[in-house]
């Protein structure tokens, strides 16, 4: 089993949090603002100032918001996410069986940036619709943030892999029940079989040990060897020590996870890969 390690705080999103408060109602006047044409920027994203790109991406007509938000993206000036949930804001209550180009823009962002300070703006903001969720499931995997039961229960039912692999991550700090995790062991994907397995590991449920040692000898992983230290025995801290010797590219990170395991043999082991 893992040495016991004083538990750290889990990430929650504070949606309370002075820094990420409700905007005002929109109301019609701005809903027709929300939609009436920009004109493009004379200047191009790269050579724009940061306090010009700043000011621009809020209020980009869809020929120029992608590319103000890739430079956005590359830059992150001081300032980014309230831009970034500015624009959202233009088209809070929008959308339908998929995000509105703006909206999809700053949801990437959220992904591709796991930023906590903007996923925690857009879910205060409210009016998820359920074409938004797949996103902001990915994004709360990327930064430990805990989502809405619901929201990640419906991540583990959809029709994309990686949306699935998202939620599982975040199944035991949302408040999922072992259930729910153990269900995807089943899964017609195999990464999303390898996730389940490593969730319930973490939670020590050692079920899951068998199948994180086939998965080890076929592709090892960090996040992999490290969940077998939640369940390690005898037989976890003899394949680990194997599996150092057979390939030298893993060996530190299994002397890293095996200093983590509580057993008589481990120190051994370690000893005899340091050799």
């Amino acid at each position: 089993m893992r040495k016991i390690i004083p538990p750290s705080n889990q990430v929650q999103l504070d949606l309370f949090s002075p820094d990420c408060s409700p905007s005002e109602p929109v109301t019609p006047a701005e809903t027709i603002a929300a939609h009436k044409p920009a004109a493009a920027p004379s200047v191009p994203p790269e050579e724009m100032s940061d306090e010009c790109l700043l000011t621009e991406f809020p209020r980009a007509s869809v020929a120029a918001v992608s590319a103000l938000g890739a430079e956005l993206i590359k830059r992150r000036p001081a300032g980014w996410q309230e831009a970034a949930i500015k624009l959202w804001c233009r088209f809070r209550g929008f959308g339908g069986e998929r995000p509105m180009v703006e909206q999809e823009i700053i949801l990437t962002m959220a992904v591709e940036t796991a930023d906590r300070r903007l996923l925690e703006a857009i879910m205060v903001e409210g009016q998820i619709l359920p074409c938004f969720e797949p996103f902001l499931v990915r994004a709360a995997a990327a930064n430990g943030a805990a989502l809405p039961t619901e929201m990640v229960e419906a991540g583990l039912r959809n029709k994309q892999a990686d949306v699935r692999c998202a939620a599982l991550r975040l199944a035991v700090i949302s408040g999922l029940g072992r259930d729910d995790i153990y269900a995807s062991l089943t899964d017609p994907v195999r990464e999303v079989r390898r996730a389940a397995a490593i969730t319930l590991a973490e939670a020590g449920e050692e079920a899951a040990r068998d199948m994180l040692l086939c998965e080890m000898l076929v592709r090892p992983s960090r996040p992999l060897l490290e969940a077998l230290s939640f369940v390690a025995n005898e037989d976890v801290v003899i394949r680990l020590g194997q599996l150092g010797r057979q390939k030298p590219e893993w060996c530190e990170v299994v002397i890293a996870v095996l200093d983590t395991i509580d057993h008589p043999k481990a120190g051994k082991v370690i000893a005899s890969l340091m050799n």
